[in-house]
């Protein structure tokens, strides 16, 4: 999910759970925005680039195909620790236990972090479907699942992909090319 949709999202938590408590709402929304802060982080530790302006243009160009002549870096995923739930929520929550000021900032995260992760059941499926092998060259090497156009209509679709073909080929054309690509 992008900053506006978690924005809205927790600001939306934030007056249903505290529609009287101004603070707890803005730790809410705090709690549901600021964790992407990390995304941040590893941009400049990647690029060494200070800028925030440039850190959200990287963000809107990383998942589209390359273009001719596009030579633009591509630094893969910018998710540190702070975005596996498992890590995160239980020692958040059980401080929330003994400190009751962090529980609105505990039920952004949580929301922030559901979001983030509501296709995964999407994206295993797809991984096991594919054998864990990339769709079009068949490695096994760091390969992921993305999100990509597929044929004419530019209809969106779940692949596995190693890094090299993720960066370095056009759309899918058809479904058919995928599953014939996973039986192999």
């Amino acid at each position: 999910m992008n900053l506006q949709e978690h924005l809205i999202t927790s600001t939306l938590l934030a007056v249903s759970l505290y529609p009287r408590q101004p603070l707890a709402a803005a730790l809410v929304i705090a709690g549901g925005v600021l964790v992407d802060l990390d995304h941040l982080a590893l941009y400049i530790s990647r690029t060494g680039d200070w800028s925030i302006s440039g850190a959200l243009h990287y963000n809107r160009y990383r998942h589209r195909f390359p273009q001719p002549g596009d030579s633009r870096p591509r630094y893969g995923s910018l998710r540190s620790r702070l975005h596996h739930p498992l890590i995160v929520l239980p020692p958040l929550w059980a401080l929330a236990q003994r400190l009751p000021w962090v529980r609105p900032l505990a039920a952004g995260v949580t929301l922030h972090l559901l979001l983030d992760h509501i296709a995964l059941p999407f994206v295993w499926n797809v991984y096991l479907r594919a054998g864990g092998r990339c769709v079009r060259c068949g490695s096994r090497r760091k390969v992921s699942v993305y999100l990509r156009p597929n044929g004419q209509h530019q209809q969106w679709q779940w692949t596995v992909l190693c890094q090299r073909c993720a960066y370095h080929t056009k759309p899918l054309r058809s479904r058919q090319s995928v599953k014939a690509s996973v039986r192999d």
